[in-house]
């Protein structure tokens, strides 16, 4: 017993020499540290100076009153605590209820048993711990609940009592009190538009004894909104009367409002607020439901802006980008203005069914025409619309459009089709005249013998030795150090010459020739790694893409972790990129292939993100180490005040999955300052290099390292 109070400090107060040194050999014995005082009038002074654990307090003194002693300590700070045993020679009711009042915590008499008066000591003692671990703990949780924006609260159903915690009163805006009486006082609380709601899940809970969980508004003082989440249960308490419920409330408005800037980036577009190629998907194929239950025509037109990479280069990328918001809002008031436009069912957004697939290309959904011709008179006032002047950075701008329209069911019966389709008659239109529309025929499929000519010449690509890798360089941003770098196929015909990646890379997908030419990359980036390390090169991340197609034929980590082994290269000097494609197919073969090589040591990155369906849950299901935001999200981030929140959340939101964040398409020293600031981990782009040739990429290594 002793050993468990071996530092705690007893101040022995008693004008009698003789009780005081019983008191500190009795006490001593037991390890307590004892400190005396004789006279009541130094008792403040000793209490302030020791610091006891707990005062044995004689109550009849010569010169000072025990019980003003008493109250006088208990006035001192820190001292409520603090347990005070009282020694008297009498204890009657009378001194025992003042002793009390006066703030004492127990009583021995006189003659003292000693015994008796260690055992209280202990057990005073014992009590103050448990006093303070309980506040401890009552302070923790109070903590916790700030915190974490929770806070408790219990009902009794039949006394209509309600009890809040601090942080309840804190999330209600409210001073911290006694709430008002009863429910529905609480209820008053809750927007009107979600009170029914809320009134329905308790009295549901309370009919059928279990618990509620529901999410809703609530109003502050002076009418600011809170999203939260409120959760409760019925509680069986014997020593408390009555039915009660208890439960939490929880702020979440920050994160309702981040997932309304995750499910933006998911919808739309940063630049002009159209929707983006998801959203464009999803209503099409609305649109084409619809059209084919109540038997109408619906049409699709594709817009691309004419020699706009020549505004871009001349006036730069900032009036090209004013340049297509601009667009933006012509096309959502022309097409607003026509009679043919509607919207699906069930299609609840106000905006316009315009949307930006990327760059300079827009499509216009009509989901209900007469007849084709309806289409071209949208398409004309659109182009008409276009040839006002624009006035961009104090330069007055003339544009015009190409337009390729789709009819369905004529031209297609599916979202792939009608896209495509679109999409041939708009470049009809662009090769013909521009500033102009076409329908789609299938005369304008010459396109496909192209691919059709390319997919030939990729069956003897590989076995002829005409593809390259080049290697951009991704840059460490705290370091401003080469830490990795991206894998990019390049294509050298002796006939074509350089065939762009976007050009043959489907056709490869189409043709069933991505798995060998893929596998081809992963070896051979392996193998260039390895050499760059045993010439000397640090260890840096290799990033290989890797198309969904290639999960397709089950063999993937097989490949990997043959390349590896063969070329000697760690499993964490190689990174494999995905798409979003591969995650919405949300296949468990796939979840698997990934956790594999994971399991290996290969780590996971998901590219361009945003792009493509920027599902949270995908987020969390795959297994996932970086985050790679798309270049298009990048462009505005040190102009546009939306841009770079998106950007902001993004990377807040990829720390909190412990993801690192890589920035593509940086292209000057603004936009690598503001990603810097925003916490961003690693940069690639044009501001410090295109992809280079593998033995260009050594040598920029080398400059890095050495500057």
């Amino acid at each position: 017993m002793g050993s468990a109070d071996s530092k705690l400090r007893i101040l022995v107060v008693d004008d009698d020499q003789l009780i005081r040194s019983l008191a500190r050999d009795a006490l001593e014995g037991e390890g307590f540290c004892v400190s005396e005082c004789a006279d009541g009038a130094d008792v403040l002074e000793a209490f302030d100076r020791e610091r006891p654990d707990l005062v044995v307090l004689d109550l009849v003194m010569p010169e000072h009153d025990g019980f003003e002693v008493c109250r006088e300590l208990r006035n001192r700070p820190s001292s409520d605590s603090i347990p005070i045993l009282i020694v008297s020679g009498s204890l009657d009711d009378e001194s025992i209820n003042r002793a009390y009042q006066a703030g004492a915590s127990d009583f021995v008499t006189k003659p003292i048993n000693w015994a008796l008066l260690v055992h209280r000591v202990h057990n005073l003692i014992r009590e103050r711990r448990s006093f303070l671990q309980v506040k401890q703990s009552e302070a923790s949780l109070a903590n916790a609940q700030r915190i974490a924006r929770v806070g408790s609260w219990e009902w009794n159903t039949q006394t209509d009592e309600m009890r809040w915690s601090d942080e309840v009163f804190r999330i209600l805006g409210l001073p911290p009190g006694k709430p008002e009486v009863g429910f529905e006082s609480f209820l008053d609380r809750i927007h009107p538009d979600d009170r029914v709601a809320v009134r329905d899940q308790v009295r549901e809970a309370l009919l059928l004894s279990e618990g509620f969980t529901v999410e809703h508004r609530m109003i502050r003082p002076g009418g600011d909104v809170r999203f939260i989440h409120q959760q409760g249960e019925l509680i069986h308490d014997e020593q408390r009367p009555g039915r009660w419920i208890s439960g939490t409330i929880q702020d979440i408005t920050e994160q309702h409002r981040d997932q309304d800037r995750i499910r933006y980036l998911a919808n739309y577009d940063s630049l002009t607020g159209l929707a983006n190629r998801r959203l464009f998907k999803e209503r099409l194929a609305r649109t084409i439901n619809e059209a084919e239950a109540k038997g109408h025509l619906a049409a699709l037109l594709f817009l691309d802006l004419d020699r706009f990479k020549r505004i871009n280069d001349t006036l730069g990328h900032s009036a090209g980008d004013q340049l297509l918001r601009i667009v933006a809002d012509r096309l959502r008031d022309r097409v607003r203005g026509s009679d043919v436009v509607g919207r699906p069912e069930g299609e609840e957004d106000p905006d316009p069914p315009v949307s930006r697939l990327g760059g300079d290309e827009f499509t216009v959904l009509l989901s209900k025409i007469t007849e084709p011709k309806d289409a071209g008179d949208v398409a004309q006032r659109i182009l008409e619309s276009l040839q006002q002047p624009i006035e961009v950075d104090g330069h007055a701008i003339w544009t015009t459009g190409s337009i390729g329209i789709a009819i369905y069911p004529m031209d297609g019966k599916d979202v792939e089709t009608l896209v495509k389709h679109a999409d041939t008659a708009m470049y009809h239109a662009k090769e013909r005249s521009r500033n102009s529309f076409h329908f789609f025929s299938k005369s304008m499929n010459a396109p496909l013998m192209r691919k059709l000519s390319l997919e030939t010449r990729l069956r003897l690509a590989l076995k002829q030795n005409e593809f390259r890798l080049h290697y951009q360089p991704r840059i460490e941003l705290q370091t401003g150090k080469v830490c990795g770098m991206e894998a990019l196929i390049r294509w050298e015909h002796p006939d074509l010459g350089v065939v762009s990646p976007k050009e043959f890379i489907p056709v490869t997908e189409e043709a069933g020739l991505i798995h060998e030419i893929g596998n081809w990359v992963i070896r051979t980036a392996c193998a260039q790694n390895r050499s760059w390390q045993d010439q000397g090169l640090p260890r840096m991340q290799m990033s290989v893409n890797v198309s969904s197609k290639q999960f397709t034929y089950n063999d993937l980590t097989e490949c990997i972790a043959e390349a590896l082994k063969d070329t000697r290269l760690a499993p964490e000097d190689l990174e494999v990129e995905i798409t979003e494609s591969v995650m919405i197919k949300d296949d468990e073969a796939t979840a698997e292939a990934l956790r594999e090589m994971r399991a290996m040591g290969v780590r996971v990155a998901l590219d361009d993100f945003g792009t493509g369906y920027s599902s949270l849950s995908y987020l969390t299901r795959f297994p996932l180490d970086t985050l790679k935001m798309d270049l298009s999200f990048i462009r505005d981030v040190a102009t546009d005040p939306s841009a770079a929140g998106i950007v902001t959340a993004v990377i807040s939101m990829a720390h909190c999955l412990n993801l690192r964040v890589v920035a593509e398409g940086v292209d000057d020293e603004e936009q690598a300052r503001v990603l810097e600031s925003q916490g961003c981990d690693e940069v690639q782009g044009f501001l410090y290099s295109g992809a280079l040739p593998a033995d260009e990429f050594a040598a920029f290594v080398k400059k890095n390292l050495a500057s």
